[in-house]
């Protein structure tokens, strides 16, 4: 059933004070926030319809009201479609202002200043690498019998290593194997290179010693087989009235423990800017919210960053910098002086 614009007016009013004050909400707090003339009757009429719908419940017979699941719903499909506001979040930015920096430590202190911005638990999770693909593959000579192999992916990713090869096979040797591993592997997915060897002709063959070194770094690379997922700001959580009830505390230690599940439930959503999954109906324990959004670095989709919080987080405020932060790995933001939007992506290095 549609509702009418007062009752969309009041609903909202109920869960935005509920969320500031984790307490009840009367009719008389109803009345004063209002703002328009409206009878006290009324506002009562409008909770107890809203309560016969599923809106809202009573904890007890003389207390306020409070939201439900689908009550929340509700407010983020408002949020949501309203228009994006962005938090200026500290620290990220000149982060990734650096010219070289380890993709692990970005996404810490992603996790880190996100979950100081929300007061909520951060969850960044960094995309199976056999998804990546590789942009290029160089192959530099730097000693008798020792190159240089730098692998650049399409998210910025740099991984290099010195391998040694064949000593006095002249001076172009190094160069057609460069231009054999490209031929290979260029704008392929890591996955699809552990396959790479049955594509080996004989012509190749003679480049079969350095190929099977930069095989095994490649295999190495892509060898992990979960995403990676990194959290902070745990016992944020428990500031929260919520999760002083051992249930919801229990369930909430729970979902961060079983860290595979919690990968797969932040990804799942496929190409989705930004999704909110609320309580138990979309798969969570202990009275939990989770907000998620795709970031990339690049152009290139790395991975998903998210925010774990009660059903009654601030989803306003978090879906404010999960938005500033997509548009900073995107390098989108202005600067904070002059507002100059020139991007500012640095190269990311993959640890091993």
């Amino acid at each position: 059933m549609e509702l009418s614009s007062r009752k969309r007016k009041i609903l909202g009013l109920l869960v935005e004070r509920y969320i500031k004050t984790a307490e009840p909400v009367s009719s008389g707090e109803i009345k004063s926030l209002y703002g328009e003339d409206i009878s006290s009757a009324t506002i009562r009429s409008e909770l107890a319809s809203l309560e016969e719908m599923g809106y809202l419940v009573q904890p007890h017979v003389s207390a306020g009201r409070i939201p439900t699941e689908i009550a929340y719903k509700l407010y983020v499909e408002n949020v949501l479609s309203g228009e994006k506001k962005e938090i200026r979040v500290a620290g990220v930015r000149d982060y990734l202002g650096k010219k070289i920096v380890e993709i692990e430590d970005v996404v810490r202190n992603t996790a880190r200043v996100i979950s100081d911005a929300t007061n909520y638990t951060s969850v960044i999770v960094i995309k199976n690498t056999d998804d990546i693909r590789i942009r290029e593959v160089k192959l530099v000579e730097v000693d008798a019998g020792k190159a240089l192999v730098v692998i650049i992916t399409d998210s910025g990713v740099i991984k290099d290593n010195i391998i040694e090869i064949p000593v006095n096979m002249g001076s172009g040797y190094v160069a057609a194997a460069n231009n054999v591993v490209n031929e290979l592997f260029a704008d392929k997915t890591l996955r699809d290179v552990k396959n790479a060897s049955a594509s080996i002709d004989d012509e190749m063959m003679q480049y079969h010693d350095i190929f099977d070194k930069i095989i095994n770094l490649l295999e190495e690379y892509a060898s992990g087989r979960h995403n990676k997922v990194f959290v902070e700001g745990t016992s944020k959580m428990f500031q929260h009235p919520e999760f002083s009830e051992i249930d919801n505390a229990r369930d909430f230690i729970r979902l961060l423990d079983e860290k595979d599940k919690l990968g797969e439930l932040m990804t799942n959503d496929g190409d989705i800017e930004l999704s909110v999954r609320i309580g138990k109906p979309d798969g969570l324990e202990g009275n939990c919210s989770m907000v998620t959004a795709r970031y990339s670095i690049g152009g290139a989709e790395i991975g998903k960053a998210g925010v774990i919080g009660p059903e009654r987080m601030d989803y306003d405020k978090v879906v404010s910098v999960l938005h500033y932060i997509q548009k900073v790995f995107n390098g989108e933001t202005p600067d904070d002086d002059d507002n100059n939007k020139e991007k500012k992506n640095g190269e990311i290095r993959k640890r091993k």
